[in-house]
């Protein structure tokens, strides 16, 4: 895939590929819908929200109220750090790319206070050399606006990068920025992966870095 190992730059989505978010996201989303619309939401129907970022969702369905959700959604998904972990295979490959200075960015559709709120409590923010948030960009994934943000801050082409996500908006927002995607499938539940051969996949870290063109 890559020919003459010319990999420069590997893109990371957050949620759900680097660290296992998503029942922590889930459960807050449902307890603030519960809260303040009486709601009691599926797992299923908080995922077909996903895609905007929180501030977009929480306006769109509190009107006026939004804010005060916004901050009680913040106060519940800062209190559930404690409960996530960062894989030792994840900082195992973070590790052995910052060492071969291989350059490594975020392009999430989280907003920024809870990229920092995850990054600040794993100390992970010094491995990326840009992260590209939904709010500092137009148009989040399935938009490549985020992707091509990344390649122009520094200097590379798509053809010498990579995408590596575990949903479809990260694979189209890859395919649509040209750039080479890998679907990360080690928190994603087995009926929720694509057919086998549909697409290249990395089950574990451990696919991954046999995907990779690097010795790690």
């Amino acid at each position: 895939m890559w020919e003459g190992l010319a990999l420069a730059v590997v893109i990371f989505d957050l949620d759900g590929t680097l660290i296992d978010t998503v029942p922590l996201i889930t459960r807050c989303f449902q307890e603030v819908f519960q809260k303040y619309a009486g709601k009691t939401l599926s797992d299923e129907a908080v995922h077909a929200m996903f895609g905007p970022g929180e501030s977009v969702i929480f306006s769109r369905e509190f009107k006026d109220r939004w804010q005060e959700v916004l901050q009680d959604y913040l106060a519940r998904y800062t209190a559930g750090q404690t409960s996530l972990q960062v894989s030792p295979d994840i900082m195992a490959l973070l590790n052995g790319l910052k060492n071969l200075h291989v350059t490594m960015a975020i392009v999430t559709n989280k907003e920024r206070d809870t990229t920092a709120i995850t990054l600040d409590h794993f100390d992970l923010r010094g491995y990326f050399a840009q992260i590209v948030t939904a709010q500092d960009i137009v148009h989040p994934k399935p938009s490549p606006e985020g992707i091509n943000l990344v390649l122009q801050e520094c200097g590379e082409n798509s053809a010498d990068a990579v995408m590596i996500g575990d949903t479809e908006h990260d694979r189209e927002a890859a395919m649509a920025g040209q750039v080479p995607f890998v679907r990360a499938l080690w928190f994603v539940p087995a009926d929720a992966r694509p057919a086998p051969g549909s697409e290249l996949c990395a089950l574990s870290v451990a696919d991954l870095k046999e995907i990779l063109p690097y010795e790690l």
